[in-house]
């Protein structure tokens, strides 16, 4: 694995993306303090595990204004929109997350599969281009918000010991169905980041954590923010 540089990345954001490096045995480098404080508050066992480099191949900076990621190996850089990101591990990087009158419809991807795709990117030879980074089924609305409540009941009922039957029995989920995409929803083309994660693996762009996994792990960091 190529070592990668992670101080041009917001603190919060190189934290997770340090955390999850570890797992993996990425090797990393350009830890800044206050990065390393961070990821060792979130989880301390996991920061211990990181491999560290002093050199780097490869250089990751942003979420910029726009939320653009870029990885840079000499004079290649290669740009990367995250669109429609379901925040699951880092607060106050990402648009806010709305459940409510303003849920949205979207092409919902997790975070954890941001993080992965940009490690993964990081370990294979890229152009430089721009891709777009997202999921692969376009989400109603209601359809998100359906999911959202379910999951939120059971969240509440889960903090507050109550469990019953009527918690736990699933209301149908909404149906995954073929729909014709309209010019509004034009799908994300995603030929060129399908091409370079198939030198990675074998599936190529295919996001792991379904939506509603994603939106577990969002309840659990909006949970752990607020408490005092």
């Amino acid at each position: 694995m190529e070592a990668v540089d992670v101080s041009g990345l917001h603190p919060s954001f190189a934290a997770t993306v340090l955390l999850c490096a570890s797992r993996k045995g990425q090797p990393m480098s350009g830890i800044g303090p206050v990065t390393r404080d961070i990821a060792q508050g979130r989880d301390l066992l996991g920061a211990s595990a990181l491999v560290e480099s002093n050199n780097a191949s490869v250089h990751l900076s942003g979420p910029d204004d726009h939320l653009r990621l870029v990885l840079q190996r000499g004079e290649t850089v290669l740009t990367v929109l995250p669109r429609d990101v379901l925040p699951t591990m880092t607060p106050d990087v990402w648009p806010t997350l709305h459940l409510d009158g303003q849920v949205r419809d979207g092409w919902w991807v997790s975070e954890h599969d941001v993080v992965d795709a940009l490690i993964a990117l990081a370990n294979v030879p890229f152009p430089t281009a721009t891709v777009v980074l997202s999921g692969r089924r376009h989400w109603r609305a209601e359809e998100l918000l359906h999911e959202a409540n379910m999951l939120n009941r059971r969240w509440e009922a889960g903090i507050e010991g109550k469990f019953s039957v009527d918690v736990l029995a699933e209301p149908q989920r909404p149906l995954v169905r073929v729909q014709p995409v309209t010019f509004d929803e034009k799908e994300p083309d995603f030929a060129l980041l399908h091409e370079l994660m198939l030198t990675h693996q074998s599936e190529g762009w295919r996001p792991q954590m379904t939506v509603r996994e994603a939106l577990m792990h969002h309840f659990a960091l909006l949970d752990a923010l607020n408490r005092p």
